[in-house]
């Protein structure tokens, strides 16, 4: 049987982690467009260890199920792993965004 405890505080953690990873992503593509590229790419790394926390939460969860061979399905666990998808869509959007402006600078002289 699922111990929605356990589920919800994990839910919670992917949450939080998720979250952080976000922040810092968009961080990122704020100081590479005032062209802070060492930043922006700090920004990254750090975002990166977060989203790394909010997935060993999520595999976690889904070695339990396995276990278990019980559907362990809650709102906040869905929630939780939207959260997770976005991080990464954002990360993948902002990486490529981080490039743009790169390129851009050169093309027009200037160094980040």
């Amino acid at each position: 049987m699922a111990d929605i405890n356990k589920l919800s505080v994990a839910a919670m953690g992917i949450i939080t982690f998720a979250g952080l990873a976000k922040s810092n992503y968009l961080i990122a593509l704020k100081k590479v467009k005032e062209g802070n590229e060492e930043e922006a790419l700090q920004k990254i790394q750090e975002g990166a260890e977060e989203f790394a926390k909010a997935h060993a939460e999520h595999s976690s969860l889904l070695t339990d199920e396995m276990n278990l061979l019980e559907p362990q399905v809650s709102l906040l666990l869905v929630h939780a792993e939207d959260q997770l998808m976005a991080a990464e869509t954002i990360k993948l959007i902002v990486e490529e965004l981080i490039e743009i402006y790169k390129d851009r600078r050169v093309s027009n002289g200037c160094n980040i």
